[in-house]
C-alpha cells in the first residue's frame, strides 16, 4: 500500500533541530521541489505536541502570498513522526544574506531593506486582523479608512521573528515569514496572551518580563530585524541573559547608519519602543507616507515588468513568424527546382513512355497545386494572427498609457484645486483682517472722541468744577498730555441725557454748534493714537493701548454671517450723539447698513 512519502523522492537535509530535520524532496509526478519537517514526537511532552498541533491548525489558515505556503502533512504513526510539506523557498533566509553582506564589509541596500518591512508587515496584517491589507490608492481622494477590527475567532502572533524565519523566494526576491511553530492563536475573549518562548534578541521586552502582550510584541521583532538588517548586528547584545534582559528592558539602541534614509530611521526606532501602548501597528505602519508609496511604488515595477514580459514575447513571435516564412520560400524554391528537374526527365524519356509521363506529371501537378494552395492558406492564417497579435497588444500598451496619463493628469487637478481653495482662504481671511483692523481703529477713535466730548460737555455746563478740578489736578504729580491740548470752553453743552428728549432739529443745530470742538478731538486723538501705535510692545503702555487692544467680533456686513454685537469698552455703554443722530437721519438703527455708513463717511 503506497503512502504519501512514496510519493516524494528525498533529497539533502538542509536543517536539523532537537525534534527532527528539514530536508528537501522532489515530487515524482511534477517534479516540483518542496520542503518537508520530519518531526518526532516520541520524546515530547505535552506542550511540545500542542505547539505542533497549533502550527498545523495556523498554516490550514493562512493563505497569503507572503507566507511560506503549507501543502499537506502526513501522520506516520509506525514511526511516531510526522511529516509536514511546504514550499521550497530557493533564495534562503535573511540570517544567511546578513551573514554574507558581513563577511564582504558591505551595506545591505536600502531598497531591499524596504522590501523586507512592507512585504513582512502585509504577512503580519493577515495574521493580526485575519484580512489581507487594501491596496495603495494615492489619486482617490476618500476619507481615511479606519483600522480593522478581528472579525474571525482567533488572532496569530507570530512570537519568533528573526532573520532565519524570513525566507527569500527566487527569481522575484519575494519576502515569506516562515516557521509558525512558536505562533500563539489568541481567542476574541482573550486579548493577550502569557507565555515565555522566542528567540532572546529579538523578543520584546513585555514577552521577556513575561508580561501579557499583544500583536505588538511581533513588530518590535520585525524592528529588532530592520535594524540588524541596516547595521549588520543585533541592536541589543550582552554576554548574560540578566545583561541582555536589563538592555532590552531600557529599549536604548545604538545608532542606525547614517546611509539610510531618516524615513527608515524613524520606523525602526518607532518599533524598538518599550511601552507597547506607544509601539505603532502593522496597520499604522502600513498607513504611514512612506511605506505607502514604497508599496505604490512596488506595484509600478510589478506592472512594468509585465509589459516588459509582454513585449518579449510579442519579439520572440515576431522572430518565429519570420522563421516561417524564411522556410516557405525554401519550399517554394525547392518545388520549383523539382518541377524544373521533373520537366527535364520528361524531355529525355522515351516516346514509348511519354504519355505515362505526362500523365503521371499531371497528378503530381494537382498534388503540388493543391500543396501549394494549403501552404498560401496556412501562410495568410499566420498573417492574420501576426495581425491580430500584434494590434491587440499594441491596444493594450495604448490603454495602459492612457490609464498612466489620467492618474498624472488627476493628481495634477487635485494639486491645482487645493492650491486654488488654499489661495481662496488666505484672501478671505486677508480681507476679514483688513476689516477687523479697520473696525478696531474706528472703536477706539469712537471711545476717544466720545470720551473727550462728554469732558468737553461736562466742562461747559459747570465751569466751576472745571476749577475745582484743576487745583486737584495741581495738587497731585500726575499730567496728561491730553489735559494740556484738550480746549477749554467756557460754557456747558447738553449732555446726552439731556438730548435724548429733544427734536432732530434741535440735535442738529446742537451738532452744527459743536462740531468745531469733535474736529479737534479727532485731530488729538489720531495724533495719540499714531503715538500709542508705536508703543504698544513697550510694558509700560497706557490703558488707551490695551483698549485698542481688546478682541472684537467681526462686524455683521453683507459678506459675513457673524452676529452684530457692541464691544466691551473700559468706559461702559454710552450714547454717543453722533451715533444717534445718524440713527435718526437714516431710521435704521441697530442695522449693518448703519456701520457702513458710517465708516465710508468718516473713511476709517
Amino acid at each position: 500500500m503506497s503512502t504519501i512519502a512514496d510519493e516524494y523522492e528525498p533529497l539533502e537535509v538542509i536543517g536539523r533541530g532537537s525534534f527532527g530535520t528539514v530536508r528537501k524532496v522532489r515530487q515524482k509526478d511534477t517534479g516540483a521541489v518542496l520542503v518537508r519537517k520530519e518531526i518526532e514526537y516520541t520524546s515530547m511532552n505535552n506542550q511540545e505536541k500542542n505547539h505542533i498541533i497549533s502550527e498545523l491548525r495556523i498554516l490550514r489558515e493562512l493563505d497569503h502570498p507572503h507566507i511560506v505556503r503549507y501543502l499537506r502533512h502526513d501522520h506516520i504513526s509506525e514511526k511516531k513522526a510526522i511529516h509536514i510539506y511546504q514550499e521550497y523557498c530557493d533564495g534562503g533566509d535573511l540570517g544567511k544574506i546578513i551573514s554574507r553582506f558581513k563577511r564582504n564589509k558591505e551595506s545591505i541596500p536600502e531598497e531591499f531593506i524596504w522590501e523586507v518591512l512592507v512585504q513582512t508587515l502585509l504577512a503580519l496584517h493577515r495574521c493580526h486582523y485575519g484580512i489581507d491589507a487594501s491596496k495603495v490608492n494615492l489619486f482617490s481622494g476618500a476619507k481615511k479608512e479606519n483600522e480593522p477590527t478581528v472579525d474571525s475567532e482567533t488572532v496569530i502572533i507570530h512570537r519568533d521573528i528573526k532573520p532565519e524565519n524570513i525566507f527569500i523566494m527566487e527569481p522575484k526576491k519575494t519576502i515569506k515569514l516562515g516557521d509558525f511553530g512558536l505562533a500563539k492563536m489568541l481567542t476574541s475573549q482573550n486579548d493577550f496572551a502569557k507565555t515565555y518562548v522566542g528567540t532572546p534578541y529579538y523578543m520584546s521586552p513585555e514577552v521577556l518580563m513575561d508580561n501579557p502582550y499583544s500583536p505588538v510584541c511581533d513588530i518590535w521583532s520585525l524592528g529588532c530585524v530592520l535594524f540588524e538588517l541596516c547595521n549588520l548586528h543585533p541592536p541589543f547584545q550582552a554576554k548574560t541573559h540578566l545583561q541582555l534582559q536589563a538592555r532590552i528592558r531600557s529599549g536604548e539602541i545604538p545608532e542606525i547608519s547614517p546611509v539610510y534614509s531618516q524615513h527608515l530611521r524613524n520606523i525602526i526606532s518607532e518599533s524598538i519602543t518599550v511601552e507597547p501602548d506607544s509601539r505603532p501597528t502593522c496597520y499604522e505602519l502600513l498607513n504611514s507616507i512612506s511605506v505607502r508609496m514604497f508599496r505604490k511604488e512596488m506595484e509600478l515595477k510589478s506592472l512594468n515588468e509585465t509589459l516588459n514580459a509582454f513585449q518579449a514575447q510579442l519579439v520572440i513571435k515576431s522572430a518565429e513568424l519570420k522563421k516561417r516564412e524564411v522556410a516557405m520560400r525554401d519550399i517554394e524554391k525547392r518545388e520549383s527546382a523539382l518541377k524544373s528537374l521533373e520537366n527535364r526527365e520528361a524531355a529525355v524519356q522515351d516516346l514509348e513512355k511519354r504519355e505515362a509521363a505526362l500523365r503521371s506529371l499531371e497528378r503530381r501537378e494537382g498534388a503540388l497545386e493543391l500543396l501549394e494552395r494549403k501552404v498560401q492558406a496556412q501562410k495568410l492564417e499566420l498573417d492574420r494572427q501576426l495581425t491580430s497579435k500584434k494590434r491587440e497588444l499594441e491596444d493594450e500598451l495604448i490603454i495602459s498609457q492612457r490609464r498612466l496619463q489620467k492618474q498624472r493628469e488627476d493628481l495634477e487637478n487635485e494639486l491645482m484645486e487645493d492650491f486654488e481653495a488654499r489661495k481662496r482662504a488666505m484672501d478671505q481671511e486677508g480681507k476679514e483682517m483688513r476689516l477687523y483692523y479697520q473696525r478696531e481703529f474706528k472703536h477706539v477713535v469712537e471711545q476717544e472722541v466720545q470720551a473727550r466730548l462728554n469732558e468737553l460737555l461736562r466742562k461747559k455746563a459747570y465751569p466751576n468744577d472745571d476749577g475745582e478740578l484743576r487745583r486737584k489736578k495741581s495738587d497731585s504729580s500726575a499730567t496728561s498730555l491730553d489735559y494740556h491740548t484738550r480746549p477749554h470752553s467756557p460754557s456747558k453743552p447738553k449732555g446726552p441725557r439731556e438730548l435724548i428728549d429733544e427734536s432732530p432739529q434741535q440735535l442738529y443745530q446742537h451738532q452744527i454748534q459743536n462740531q468745531h470742538i469733535a474736529y479737534q478731538n479727532q485731530t488729538q486723538q489720531h495724533v495719540q493714537h499714531k503715538y500709542q501705535h508705536q508703543t504698544t510692545s513697550h510694558p509700560a503702555s497706557s490703558n488707551y493701548s490695551n483698549v485698542s487692544q481688546q478682541t472684537r467680533p467681526p462686524l455683521k456686513t453683507r459678506n459675513h454671517d457673524s452676529e452684530y454685537s457692541v464691544a466691551r469698552t473700559e468706559f461702559g455703554a454710552r450714547k454717543r450723539i453722533t451715533d444717534e443722530f445718524e440713527r435718526m437721519n437714516l431710521q435704521k438703527r441697530n442695522t449693518p447698513e448703519y456701520e457702513e455708513h458710517y465708516m465710508r463717511l468718516h473713511r476709517f
